[in-house]
């Protein structure tokens, strides 16, 4: 091996490992995994690893979480070089490698491969990175264009070639095709329960209650319901190049946009595979979901600074938002059902909507008060700020096991309406008291981070200004910004208004973590 450092200098590596191309199996990554370790174990470095699957294309938090965990320790000196397999590891593309390289150079971290140990403070190392950043980038785009050709062929044949295997199948690498697996009956269920004339929220409502989760042990909520209704593959037909990618558009994180296609420029293959339910009942719950309002108003209105954060008081579900004729926005009155014992009657819960404007009105009112208190505890803090002298490991044991009996008592309660010991009422409450005391066990634990003290204070002072801004209508960050700013103080807003035109709004604004205990 050639080398610009000696090796006896390096303590601390990291091992970075990616897998991009389809063709890489598990195998070969984890063979590729063994012989970094090997290499720090050979030379007595201490390592960190970073592993990841995404594309070479982008350096995005969402696309490469582990590259940017990696980069962020980069800056805190807690490498002295990064162990990959080849450089084109890091980034095939161009502007990113750049990107990557002159963090490294800044920061005094190495590349070792399993040829060479890179220096780009050297001219000669730099000429050379570039060189084969070059020729990487190239077999990248032959690579990417067989792959592509090769997929539309396939898609011809009626082979499944749209990732991810959607729920209720399973893909058999002999014949390419989708089979259906234990999975199927839920998808069966949903499309009859559907047909029958239920809504995607009662069929959550049903599925909650007899604790039916997904393959992935998530809820079965609406969304996830809508999309398997709207999903063709189910009647047996798959559908290739619903997208593309933008070549001119990009996100604010830099990669491009996926744009959808027309239908003249997809290839649909009807019959592909052994459906899951008939075309012709397929076709129907189509028909049902044109006929109905499937969209929520949020969608149709664009996002407000309060999606999500709105519950109602009385029953604790989520505010949605509508437009009035096309005018004033308001906040939905509450569409909960309550189900008597019969499971077919109902009354609807009582809770009214408001304009927006006087929803805000009041909150802002509130949320002003709370913005003070926040500056002032802050000052304290900055005052009198010591070390935390808590063990954060034994607290989160403690809170780690009282989430595992929460679980266990949602379980037995979902077990008990099956077999008819609950009513549905007692069941709804006592899995909804349940999970209120899950969501303040997670809160706790949230909290048990490994932040230091000064990182908690600017980090509260970063959001202090922004909050202030906010407040003073001076804020630059577009709606779904603000959004996330609210989200992250604000765990929920109760919300009331029972009674005529004339009543008055009831609001409770609950805070998280620190915050709330500061509203106390």
């Amino acid at each position: 091996m050639e080398n610009t450092l000696p090796i006896s200098k390096i303590k601390k590596v990291a091992i970075y490992s990616r897998k991009s191309r389809p063709d890489e199996t598990d195998e070969v990554i984890k063979r590729q995994l063994a012989y970094l370790v090997d290499k720090c174990v050979e030379n007595n470095w201490e390592f960190e690893v970073f592993q990841e699957v995404g594309s070479s294309q982008g350096m995005d938090r969402k696309t490469r979480p582990e590259l940017n965990k990696f980069l962020d320790k980069v800056e805190g000196f807690h490498f002295d070089a990064v162990v990959v397999t080849d450089q084109d590891r890091l980034s095939r593309d161009g502007a990113d490698f750049q990107l990557i390289k002159r963090k490294l150079t800044n920061y005094g971290v190495h590349v070792v491969t399993s040829s060479k140990i890179y220096d780009y403070t050297s001219q000669e190392d730099d000429l050379m990175s570039d060189m084969q950043s070059i020729v990487a980038k190239q077999e990248y785009l032959n690579i990417k264009k067989r792959l592509v050709r090769g997929k539309r062929q396939s898609a011809k044949g009626g082979n499944w070639v749209g990732g991810k295997t959607p729920i209720g199948y399973s893909y058999d690498h002999k014949t390419k095709k989708l089979v259906p697996d234990e999975n199927a009956p839920v998808i069966k269920r949903i499309f009859t329960l559907y047909l029958a004339g239920n809504t995607s929220t009662d069929i959550e409502r049903m599925f909650d209650l007899e604790g039916i989760l997904t393959p992935t042990g998530s809820k079965w909520n609406k969304a996830r319901i809508s999309v398997v209704l709207a999903n063709p593959v189910y009647k047996g037909t798959v559908i290739y190049g619903k997208t593309r990618i933008s070549k001119t558009s990009k996100k604010p994180s830099g990669s491009p946009r996926q744009l959808k296609t027309e239908d003249g420029e997809q290839i649909i293959f009807e019959n592909a595979h052994k459906p899951i339910v008939s075309v012709e009942d397929w076709d129907k719950a189509k028909a049902i979901r044109e006929g109905r309002l499937t969209r929520p108003p949020s969608a149709r209105i664009g996002k407000v600074i309060f999606t999500g954060l709105i519950k109602c008081a009385i029953c604790g579900r989520t505010h949605s938002f509508q437009r009035r004729k096309g005018k004033e926005l308001r906040v939905t009155s509450c569409q909960t059902r309550n189900y008597s014992e019969d499971g077919i009657k109902y009354t609807t819960c009582k809770n009214k909507g408001v304009k927006l404007e006087n929803f805000e009105a009041v909150f802002f009112s509130k949320f002003a008060q709370f913005v003070d208190r926040l500056e002032l505890y802050l000052e304290d803090v900055k005052e009198n700020i010591k070390e935390d002298e808590t063990n954060p490991v034994d607290e989160k044991n403690v809170l780690t096991n009282n989430l595992k009996r929460i679980e266990a008592s949602i379980k037995k309660v979902q077990q008990g309406y099956i077999a008819e010991i609950f009513t549905e009422e007692d069941a709804q409450k006592q899995i909804k008291q349940l999970k209120a005391q899950r969501e303040h066990t997670e809160t706790q634990l949230v909290r048990l981070n490994s932040r230091t003290n000064d990182e908690k204070v600017k980090e509260l002072e970063a959001v202090l200004d922004r909050l202030k801004s906010l407040l003073k209508g001076e804020s630059d960050l577009e709606t779904k910004e603000m959004n996330q700013l609210l989200t992250s103080v604000i765990d929920r807003i109760e919300y009331k208004r029972v009674g005529d035109h004339k009543a008055e709004i009831d609001m409770k604004i609950h805070y998280k973590g620190q915050a709330e205990e500061l509203e106390q």
